[in-house]
């Protein structure tokens, strides 16, 4: 039997501080992670109901055109234009822990958004007085 990496605690709380960019009206929660080896900053979005979106480019450059999926996703944008998304799924690394992850994209989008399907694998906890986010994974 192979030992679990949290034996000893009943739970992991990964934390990040918001980023407060200058092209950002709020204070905005970051992620970061590794996706296929190359570490990213990601905005939480739980408008968002796909699991990593990323700009074209990048999605490219780690090679995911070459592994697509047949699924079909669609982001829908503020003004209600469903736009088709690229999806392939790609090894996401989050502190010790590593999980298979849908990476969307399309080169009408240049954002870079984590989103609900990604987070319900954790409690996520958005702390707005410290301007924190949290994710905390369950090892029961």
């Amino acid at each position: 039997m192979r030992d679990h990496p949290f034996k000893e605690r009943s739970s992991l709380d990964l934390k990040w501080k918001y980023n407060k960019g200058e092209q950002r009206i709020a204070p905005t929660p970051i992620v970061e992670l590794t996706l296929s080896g190359f570490p990213i900053q990601l905005m939480v979005d739980t408008g968002f109901a796909g699991g990593i979106l990323i700009p074209f480019p990048l999605f490219q450059s780690l090679g995911l055109v070459y592994s697509l999926t047949l699924d079909s996703y669609y982001a829908v944008m503020p003004d209600e234009r469903r736009i088709q998304l690229q999806t392939a799924t790609a090894e996401v690394t989050l502190d010790s822990l590593r999980f298979q992850v849908n990476i969307h994209s399309s080169p009408l989008l240049n954002k870079r958004i984590l989103g609900r399907s990604f987070l319900k694998t954790f409690v996520a906890i958005l702390d707005g007085t410290k301007e924190e986010i949290t994710l905390r994974y369950s090892t029961k």
